[in-house]
């Protein structure tokens, strides 16, 4: 799993109690990066078939630019809800282009359920959406048009 603007971690953590062999933290954010130290150290310590991870202190876009190429399962974005559209839209670009994203792979993206984010997702295709107070989580799936 790759947790795209991780914060604290909460879904990835989330995700190593559940079983995932492995969860790739990103944030840029440093007091963000010290409490995912803190969290994973206090959480996962002890933990046994805890799976591995790596956290990453790095602007989202950079590290996906230049990040090996391997297909994530899922890929969870929760970005600060002021961020650019463009910004959005250069991001699912990359993961599109780069072929972070396999035929299988699940996207699970939230943001602030009245943003429009057709454009942001580009050649994602919606699978499902959730509602949760002001949140909305849209599941995309990589078109098949592009392999």
């Amino acid at each position: 799993m790759l947790d795209l603007f991780s914060g604290t971690g909460s879904l990835g953590l989330e995700a190593l109690s559940r079983g995932a062999c492995r969860v790739c933290f990103v944030d840029k954010d440093e007091q963000s990066i010290e409490l995912l130290k803190y969290n994973t150290e206090n959480l996962l310590s002890g933990r046994p078939g805890a799976g591995s991870f790596d956290i990453i202190q790095s602007d989202v876009l950079e590290y996906l630019r230049f990040c090996n190429r391997q297909k994530w399962d899922i890929i969870f974005l929760d970005p600060p809800y002021k961020i650019e559209a463009e910004m959005m839209k250069d991001i699912f670009d990359t993961i599109a282009g780069r072929g972070i994203a396999g035929r299988d792979s699940v996207l699970v993206y939230e943001f602030f359920f009245k943003r429009q984010v057709q454009y942001e997702t580009g050649i994602m295709e919606p699978v499902k959406e959730s509602f949760f107070g002001d949140k909305k989580v849209l599941y995309l799936k990589p078109s098949e048009d592009r392999e």
